[in-house]
């Protein structure tokens, strides 16, 4: 990225900045840099955070001072909400939920004022998985149905047919929760046959079937929960770290509904492992709850105190 930067030449950047009109080159960097900044969140969260909002202020400081024409400015727009989207899920990984709305808002705004109609719908999906994050599955569902009616790539229907699916989940409704995640292998397998957009290029098999896992969790079926599990795990691609967290976490909930402490035990250790690399709140918060809550019936059982203690020793460091 800085051998890109060398090439740009910053006088283009403090030319536009400083009132001249932005150019092909100077525009072209920036969406390439902000479409491959959220790989970057996988192994370096922080520094990706700190050139998202550097990114952020050099878009909103190009829009409010360079010279340009209507199409320019609606890919400026595209930038600017792409970036704020990307920076929303660092926060929301971090459990700073506030400013997590607060980027997911600057990114809907940016989008529709660039007519940007799939990454709008996108940023909705991801204030819809914010709700059944926190317990509001109600106002996910119906976020979603506003969503859905905006939505024209088939990879980012599948997005938000899946999101759906974890709404519902939560309601108890399983029979829209079936046909919700029927509908999102159905729009993932038509999008294959597709360029995805960059917000939405990183929907995978491997993200579908964590959530289906999920999905039966919540509906009480373990058995069916692992089976998706384990495929979702066997597809993941190895950088994306915060999901596998999520995924081991999951089926470690699905082995104690099955009555399985050993295999929970194993893959508790293995997620919270996982997570300590991350760093990210989200995933360490999820594998606290599971020690604190999901463990209590077998606190008795020497695997779990075994599993207690290394957890206490291994997150001591994390919480001074």
């Amino acid at each position: 990225m800085a051998t890109e930067w060398a090439r740009v030449e910053p006088e283009r950047l403090a030319g536009a900045l400083a009132g001249r009109r932005v150019d092909e080159g100077l525009l072209a960097w920036l969406e390439s840099s902000v479409e491959r900044l959220p790989g970057l969140a996988n192994t370096s969260p922080q520094e990706c955070a700190v050139l998202l909002g550097a990114a952020m202020r050099v878009t909103i400081n190009l829009l409010d001072s360079a010279r340009y024409d209507e199409p320019t400015g609606r890919r400026l727009r595209t930038v600017l909400a792409q970036a704020a989207q990307s920076a929303a899920w660092l926060h929301f990984d971090q459990g700073r939920h506030a400013s997590a709305q607060r980027h997911w808002r600057t990114a809907l705004h940016s989008a529709h004022s660039a007519d940007a109609c799939d990454l709008g719908a996108g940023v909705l999906s991801d204030l819809a998985y914010s709700a059944t994050w926190l317990g509001h599955p109600g106002e996910a569902v119906e976020i979603l149905s506003l969503a859905r009616t905006r939505t024209h790539h088939a990879t980012a229907r599948s997005l938000l047919d899946v999101r759906r699916a974890r709404a519902l989940a939560v309601l108890q409704d399983d029979a829209g929760t079936a046909r919700a995640l029927n509908d999102a292998e159905h729009q993932l397998e038509r999008g294959s046959a597709q360029s995805a957009p960059p917000w939405v290029s990183w929907m995978s098999s491997a993200d579908l079937a964590v959530d289906a896992g999920r999905c039966w969790l919540d509906l009480e079926d373990p058995r069916r929960a692992t089976a998706a599990l384990e495929e979702g795990l066997s597809l993941l691609v190895p950088e994306r770290e915060r999901t596998r967290a999520i995924m081991l976490t999951y089926r470690a909930h699905a082995a104690l509904a099955d009555h399985d402490v050993a295999a929970a035990v194993a893959d508790t250790r293995t997620a919270l492992d996982t997570a300590l690399g991350t760093g990210a709140s989200r995933c360490l918060d999820l594998v606290r709850g599971t020690l604190r809550e999901s463990f209590e019936p077998h606190k008795g059982e020497p695997a779990v105190r075994d599993l207690r203690s290394y957890a206490h020793q291994r997150l001591a460091p994390v919480a001074t």
